[in-house]
């Protein structure tokens, strides 16, 4: 495949390609740093706001996991049986910051599936890559 449409509106069809992978890790990037509101053709498009004072650590991080894996689900066609879990913090830049691991299945054109996986971690408005 050549990659999301917004790829390749963005890069060209003749101009560099993205690779499968990266096309589906630029996308949940954009898609994770985004919150819902912000984009107002999809009001549910991108995470809540998680900023929820009244919730303690756990449920804070079982809502995140939920939350991402439901965007995924709804926005990343690619991806199908998502599974997202919470890392824990060792390594991590900041006590505000979680990490989360994504596991899920590269649905490709002829119909076959690909194990897939991410981590990543949230701090705020900023989503990395995280090893």
């Amino acid at each position: 495949m050549a990659g999301s449409l917004f790829d390749r509106l963005t890069r060209g069809e003749a101009g560099t390609r993205l690779g499968e992978d990266e096309s589906i890790r630029l996308h949940l990037l954009r898609m994770l740093i985004a919150r819902q509101g912000s984009v107002q053709a999809l009001p549910d498009y991108g995470l809540p706001d998680i900023n929820d004072l009244t919730l303690s650590r756990a449920e804070l991080l079982q809502n995140t996991c939920l939350a991402i894996k439901q965007c995924i689900e709804r926005y990343e066609p690619r991806l199908t049986e998502v599974e997202v879990h919470h890392l824990p913090s060792a390594g991590l830049q900041s006590a505000f910051t979680m990490g989360f691991h994504i596991k899920a299945l590269i649905l490709d054109a002829q119909g076959g599936l690909t194990p897939w996986q991410w981590n990543l971690s949230l701090d705020g408005d900023k989503v990395r890559e995280r090893s």
